[in-house]
């Protein structure tokens, strides 16, 4: 039985029909560290001419949950089972370098990174989920070690009231920038999420940290419908979070919740594709590939579970235009939308090569999407 629903124009450039051209440059160009000490790091950014500008442990796990959607979409192969096996390696490196370890390892410039003094929840998070994801896609046998010790991070996040806070910093009083990053908010939902899915394949994650998840999951979804992110980005991460546990007993109700605050979001997309990256600022801002993904991916899932109440269908077709037409030749994709960017960026690769496929029909006995749709 067709278990998905159909966006693709027949007539698109091969880019728009997902024909692995970004999966080749994810898993054979330069996103991948392939030699030194942190060879099996994944870039978070990559120069024009092909330099990766740092590692960090968010985008590992992104990759790992990227390589496990691959195997299922389209079949397990040696390549992504290499790939999966070195991106673990290099997290055992990143953990043994420091206590903490550091958010990002800047392989160009010693940047002075503020994010390196403190530990992030979500990344953390991403980590986890990552892992879990290609063990259950055999691409990995879960390594202890690396399990264990991230989960020993995470501790430090565990507040008072039982919840994770957003980030600790390494010297108590050390204050961060004001970003949503460094706050509580609806986007932990993603990172809880990711913890819950972990804790059903992998051993070695602290009861306290599961425990943690729970509650932190449940507090985001207040969060999410009472005090919704105003940047867009992390008001996707929210959705997210929600759409990756279908099978929560609060799905249900949270879907509804979740449309309603969808189609206003689509409402702010003019025709050039352009998601303002605030729906509160009126001073605009770049428009970014990989919001405009996170977009199109929550809208086909949206179409998924609510077929007789589907987001506007023109209006996600005409993103997904825009969207195929940000792939560059090498399969590279840009962080915003112009057409000659000064870096390619490795997260909007990897939700642009996935909200593309989303687009494109698949044969399954069970739909894909009536669990977790490992969502990048």
């Amino acid at each position: 039985m067709t278990a998905y629903f159909s966006f693709a124009d027949r007539s698109a450039p091969p880019a728009a029909r997902a024909d692995g051209t970004i999966a080749r440059w994810l898993l054979t160009g330069p996103a991948h560290v392939s030699t030194g000490v942190h060879a099996g790091g994944v870039a978070g950014c990559v120069a024009a001419p092909g330099s990766p500008s740092y590692v960090y442990p968010e985008i590992a796990g992104y990759y790992l949950q990227w390589l496990a959607w691959r195997a299922q979409r389209f079949g397990n192969s040696p390549t992504l089972a290499d790939r999966a096996a070195a991106v673990q390696a290099w997290l055992a490196v990143w953990l043994s370098a420091a206590d903490p370890p550091p958010t990002r390892v800047h392989l160009i410039d010693a940047n002075d990174d503020w994010r390196n003094r403190a530990v992030f929840c979500f990344d953390l998070s991403m980590v986890l989920r990552g892992l879990a994801a290609a063990a259950r896609a055999r691409l990995l046998v879960a390594d202890a070690a690396v399990v264990t010790g991230v989960s020993r991070q995470l501790e430090r996040l565990i507040a008072a009231d039982g919840l994770f806070d957003a980030c600790v910093t390494h010297v108590a009083g050390d204050p961060l920038p004001e970003r949503w990053s460094t706050r509580r908010g609806g986007f932990l939902a993603k990172a809880a999420a990711g913890i819950i899915t972990a804790t059903r394949t992998l051993s070695g994650i602290a009861a306290t940290v599961e425990r943690a998840a729970t509650a932190t999951f449940a507090a985001s979804i207040g969060w999410t419908f009472e005090t919704p992110h105003a940047e867009t980005h992390p008001l996707l991460y929210a959705f997210e979070g929600i759409m990756a546990l279908p099978r929560d007993a609060r799905f249900a109700d949270s879907l509804a919740a979740v449309a309603e605050q969808f189609d206003a979001l689509l409402a702010h997309a003019n025709a050039d594709g352009h998601i303002p990256e605030s729906l509160t600022s009126t001073t605009g801002g770049p428009a970014r590939v990989d919001v405009l993904a996170q977009t199109l991916r929550i809208g086909y899932l949206l179409h998924a579970h609510r077929p007789q109440q589907p987001p506007d269908r023109v209006a996600l077709a005409r993103l997904r235009q825009v969207l195929a037409r940000q792939v560059h030749p090498t399969g590279a994709v840009g962080f915003t939308l112009e057409p000659d960017p000064a870096q390619w960026n490795v997260w909007a690769a990897m939700f642009t090569d996935q909200a593309l496929a989303f687009a494109v029909p698949t044969r399954d006995s069970i739909p894909w999407w009536h669990s977790d749709p490992l969502l990048v």
